[in-house]
Formats: structure tokens, C-alpha cells, sequence
């Protein structure tokens, strides 16, 4: 299992964000990774019927089990998780166009966190999907305050790059041209993280 809030994982942290990279050793093997499925569960909750949909950080491809009849799914993820996947880096620059591909959908769960520069890749992906369903452990802290230091330090032990609070979040959504329009609560014995169900607001 990955280990979290030792040393190596901060320095790693800190280095990602840093040089603008990403951790790709750390998700090679996906048999180490944590039981998500009670959040694959909501998400798949939160996604129309008989879409085609693309997960970005895909790992064991859980989401697939969870769609309704009809749907077409495709995982990508910083490295291959099987047949079909789109191996793609979130933090490189600049991101392929995937709009040929017909997406009607955007999943990231758990990945968010993970970006170095959340601004530019939502602007992005507001090209790419019209609906994006995404879920996102929002600081509890205020912006410049003491808090918000500790908090920062906090999560560079779960190897997460960067940290808003709601509201900085759905600013970022809003100003690369998402709007929120379904949220739901996914609880764990650590904390709950939000789920998020955005729609492009422009049309492209």
C-alpha cells in the first residue's frame, strides 16, 4: 500500500509541484491502490445514461462496472491500465486536442488534487466535454491564514499539489466556463470530499 505523510512522499510532493511533473512511479501499480468503489458508486450516480464518457486517472477502471447499459466508456491515466487506454499526462504541456473522439463526458475522481496548474487544464478540458463530474477534498482553511499553512503541509503527505477551499475551487471552474449544478457528499471515517457535477456554460 502507498504510504502517506513520511518524508519521501513530501519531498515528491514538493518536487511535482515545483518542476510542474508528476509523481508517475507512484501509480505504476495499481493493485496498490485503496478501495474507492463507495465513490465510483456516486459518480457513476451523477452521469446521463448512454454517454461516452473518458476517466482521466482511470487506475483499476472500477467506473466501467458501475455504468448504466449503454454507455461507452474509456479509461486514461498517466500510464497504460489495458486495452484502449489514452495514456495522457494532466501536467504536460500542451494537452492533445480529444475532441475528435466525440466525449460527451469528463470523469476525474480523485485527481483533481494532483495538478499543478488546475486553471489552465480546466480551460482545457472546457474544450473538450460538454459535462464534467469530478470530486475534490476542498480545504476547510481560509486563503492566507495560518490554517491554510498547516493544511498545505497536511495534504503534501497524501501527495496532493495544490489546495482551495470550495468557493476558490467553483471559482476556477467558473472562470475557465463550468457551472455547478449537482454536488453530493462522499463520506469516509477520514473526512468527506465532494463530488461535483459541472456543465460548460459557452457553447464550442
Amino acid at each position: 500500500m502507498l504510504e502517506y505523510g513520511n518524508l519521501s512522499t513530501r519531498w515528491k510532493t514538493l518536487r511535482c509541484k515545483l518542476l510542474g511533473t508528476a509523481d508517475i512511479d507512484r501509480w505504476r501499480d495499481a493493485s496498490n491502490f485503496d478501495d474507492w468503489g463507495n465513490r465510483t458508486r456516486i459518480v457513476a450516480g451523477l452521469l446521463p445514461a448512454e454517454v461516452h464518457i473518458i476517466e482521466f486517472g482511470a487506475g483499476r477502471r472500477l467506473l466501467k462496472g458501475y455504468l448504466a447499459p449503454g454507455s461507452r466508456y474509456v479509461a486514461s491515466d498517466i500510464v497504460d491500465r489495458g486495452p484502449g487506454t489514452i495514456v495522457l499526462d494532466l501536467n504536460s504541456r500542451p494537452l492533445p486536442n480529444l475532441q475528435p473522439l466525440g466525449f460527451d463526458v469528463a470523469v476525474l475522481a480523485g485527481v483533481l488534487e494532483y495538478i499543478v496548474d488546475l486553471a489552465s487544464f480546466l480551460r482545457w478540458l472546457e474544450v473538450q466535454v460538454p459535462t464534467c463530474v469530478a470530486s475534490y477534498n476542498c480545504a476547510a482553511s481560509r486563503r492566507r491564514s495560518l490554517g491554510r499553512i498547516r493544511e498545505r503541509f497536511r495534504r503534501t503527505g497524501f501527495g496532493w499539489i495544490n489546495t482551495f477551499d470550495e468557493d476558490e475551487l467553483l471559482t476556477l471552474f467558473q472562470a475557465a466556463g463550468w457551472e455547478a449544478n449537482a454536488a453530493v457528499d462522499w463520506h469516509t471515517p477520514d473526512g468527506s470530499e465532494r463530488i461535483f457535477r459541472f456543465s460548460r456554460t459557452s457553447l464550442v
